[in-house]
């Protein structure tokens, strides 16, 4: 019976269905849809955030920020995920980070493992200045008066966070090595782990003597009324230009956002834009302390302190090419190359002095060998070579030539009462005027002793050979001493050639012939030589004769 009764209304709602408008059916549709709970899969990113305080604090901070890059991309949820530093690893390693905001320390290490890439940099606003850099802080108690500077850290006990940290160790102990002072093996070091918060607390409660922490961390401890910094005393205090926070070490770039392999490039596309674009001084910038987003920067700086300190993952010797080795050697190379040009210029100035002070040197000996060691006059074996070209020449040109020999008159009694010193002064003043009162091309030469030779190269008759012999006695009674009354003259002999003589042997002998008459004659004259002289006595002749060279 039930059966029965429900068959004619089911009809006749059939029936009445069929008859309704389609529109109202659309309408009717639309509104059972959305009475039905719209379930949509969001996608979930985990973005890890070292947390060197408190995981908690760490949390509430960067989570706000989180929230905000949720509101940018439709479907996603953004989680922050404090870590600390040896945890990033496991993450990172099962992929179940997707992004990483860390030290730049860490950053590399992340990017070198992991292949991370960074997509943008903190800014941080501070005393009213832009700050997108950061570095390391060497404090000691204010009371100690036993370290001031960073070699008084020496022997000391040192607090610090954890050997891999960057701002709170690794930058200290650069700075303290190129100082000379080395951690391992000069002080006491303890790790107190994170929040950096136990390293400053370790000071003043005298558990440590020195400690390590990043910019920022003091004045943080005071703000929330932790510490005193009035407590604290900066060792190496440095003033970088616009920065706002204690530090003794350089200034390295802040924390840089990072996206892991797998997340799509429009997805770290769309992250970077939001955090560029977000406002500055924003809620969520507030939460975290900081200003704004930068694009990223230049990490290459940290990455060169990491390997000047063999830090992992350059603990190992990298491959040197040849290019590297110039490179890197390019001082030293350029150095070695400077003292190599300087050396061998060194050795060939010091070469070619030493040539020319062999010319010299032969020059010397060539003088000694043809000049007279008093007068500088040219000596016998010199005089032999002129006469000999003189004479080749004046038969190739019919010229005439003479030979004049001159004795000084009163020479021995001037070196016998004045002394042998005066004579040499006479015989060089001699020497000095004969060369002065000579014709270009002539020669005066010094026979020996007190006797010099006169070769005249060329003239045109006798009065002009006269006239040349006057000048010459002229400027020998010019040479006596000053201030002595011992007169000085000289008796000249004078042989022509071809009148006289046709060799150099016949002119010496003839001109040593007529200079003896001249002497015998009362000196202080020349005689030219003719037939009428008698010739001299043999041992005369000999003592005359031309030596050889």
């Amino acid at each position: 019976m039930t059966s029965t009764r429900r068959a004619p209304v089911q009809h006749a709602a059939a029936q009445q269905t069929r008859h309704l408008p389609p529109s109202f059916i659309l309408v009717l549709l639309w509104l059972a849809l959305l009475s039905i709970p719209t379930v949509m899969a969001e996608q979930v990113y985990r973005v890890g955030i070292t947390s060197f305080r408190d995981k908690p604090v760490t949390l509430n901070e960067w989570q706000p920020t989180m929230d905000f890059l949720s509101s940018q991309l439709p479907g996603s949820r953004f989680e922050a995920v404090p870590m600390t530093l040896s945890e990033f690893e496991s993450a990172l390693g099962q992929r179940e980070l997707d992004f990483v905001l860390t030290n730049p320390q860490h950053y590399i290490l992340m990017e070198s493992l992991y292949g991370v890439s960074r997509i943008a940099t903190l800014v941080k606003l501070e005393n009213g200045k832009l700050v997108n850099q950061f570095g390391g802080v060497i404090f000691t108690r204010s009371d100690r008066p036993d370290i001031h500077r960073l070699e008084d850290i020496k022997g000391h006990r040192v607090a610090a966070v954890d050997r891999t940290s960057f701002a709170a160790f690794l930058l200290q102990y650069d700075i303290l090595k190129q100082s000379g002072v080395d951690l391992d093996t000069d002080s006491q070091i303890r790790y107190f782990g994170f929040p950096q918060d136990r390293c400053v607390m370790a000071v003043l409660d005298g558990e440590a003597d020195v400690g390590f922490v990043r910019t920022g961390v003091l004045e943080a401890m005071a703000r929330e009324g932790k510490i005193d910094l009035a407590r604290l005393r900066i060792v190496n205090p440095t003033s970088p230009a616009d920065f706002p926070f204690l530090i003794s070490t350089e200034l390295y770039p802040e924390w840089p956002l990072a996206a892991a392999p797998h997340v799509p490039i429009d997805i770290s596309n769309q992250v970077a834009a939001a955090l560029l674009l977000m406002p500055p001084d924003s809620p969520a910038a507030r939460s975290a302390r900081y200003h704004r987003w930068s694009t990223p920067l230049e990490y290459q700086r940290v990455q060169n302190i990491m390997r000047r300190h063999r830090v992992y993952p350059f603990d190992k010797p990298d491959e040197v090419t040849l290019s590297q080795l110039v490179h890197s050697y390019a001082a030293h190379i350029m150095a070695a190359l400077l003292l190599t040009a300087v050396a061998l210029t060194i050795l060939y100035l010091r070469t070619r002095r030493l040539n020319v002070e062999l010319k010299a040197s032969r020059r010397k000996l060539s003088d000694m060998a043809h000049h007279d060691a008093l007068t500088g006059l040219p000596n016998r074996n010199l005089l032999d070579d002129r006469l000999t070209q003189a004479l080749a020449q004046a038969r190739r040109r019919g010229h005439k030539i003479a030979l004049c020999l001159a004795d000084l008159d009163g020479f021995k009694p001037i070196n016998d009462s004045l002394g042998h010193r005066a004579g040499d002064e006479v015989l060089q003043e001699v020497a000095h005027r004969l060369e002065n009162s000579l014709r270009l091309g002539d020669t005066v030469a010094r026979w020996g002793g007190d006797e010099f030779v006169l070769l005249v190269n060329g003239f045109a008759d006798l009065p002009q050979l006269e006239d040349i012999m006057k000048r010459m006695l002229a400027a020998i009674s010019g040479s006596a001493p000053r201030g002595s009354s011992l007169p000085l003259s000289a008796s000249i002999g004078v042989s022509i050639f071809p009148t006289h003589a046709d060799d150099s042997l016949g002119l010496i002998k003839h001109a040593d012939e007529a200079m003896y008459h001249a002497k015998k004659s009362g000196g202080n004259r020349v005689v030219i030589y003719n037939s009428d002289i008698p010739p001299l006595h043999p041992a005369r002749h000999r003592a005359v004769e031309t030596p050889t060279a």
